[in-house]
């Protein structure tokens, strides 16, 4: 059985669309950045976490099994700089005006956590960069965009499989990976482990 652990919708969604059965268990962890870590490492140290939390969370909910648990983490790097959820409007009007004509890289990296047949807890985590060009913005566009709500809980303050699509001239890579989960990367992992779309 795969489980998520994680409370986004868009995660559900893909899920559900590439054909795969799950259940869900809410594992929150502390999702600060740490300073003075290569994004690569600090986005996948979130997954693992994130990962972790679930497996304990679901070992509590149904004791000990072989049940595989996903965790996953969005970060948006824009010239070096790591674009979280906007605290505000403002914030998020500022951080789409960054965006605005320039190409910045979604990374989302995902992570497996079960137990092995001696009991012992493994992970393995993977890495997905994508990198998405926008056009240039006008003020108009924006304001109306953070009007509609979408940006206030996602990375960088857009969904790409929102209204924000409008604003993309490129992406280089996995669109999946720009939504929050790279399903190209994690359905390869989860043959490897038997779990398959229900036909």
């Amino acid at each position: 059985m795969l489980v998520l652990a994680s409370s986004s919708p868009r995660r559900s969604e893909l899920l559900t669309e590439w054909g795969y059965e799950f259940k869900r268990v809410d594992a929150p962890i502390c999702e600060e950045l740490e300073s003075g870590k290569e994004p690569e490492a600090i986005v996948r140290d979130l997954a693992r976490k994130k990962a972790l939390a679930g497996l304990n969370a679901w070992q509590n909910i149904k004791g000990m099994n072989q049940d595989l648990v996903l965790g996953a983490d969005t970060i948006v790097v824009l010239h070096g700089r790591i674009l979280g959820k906007p605290k505000d409007e403002r914030e998020a009007e500022e951080m789409l005006w960054a965006l605005s004509g320039n190409t910045h890289r979604v990374l989302t990296a995902i992570a497996l956590a079960d137990y092995n047949p001696d009991k012992d807890i493994r992970v393995w985590t993977g890495l997905e960069i994508t990198a998405v060009s926008f056009r240039k913005l006008d003020k108009e566009e924006i304001l109306t965009y953070i009007a509609t709500g979408e940006p206030m809980d996602k990375a960088a303050a857009y969904g790409i499989q929102g209204e924000a699509g409008k604003f993309a001239l490129e992406i280089k890579g996995s669109l999946t990976n720009v939504i929050g989960l790279p399903m190209e990367l994690l359905t390869a992992k989860l043959e490897e482990r038997g779990i398959y779309p229900k036909a």
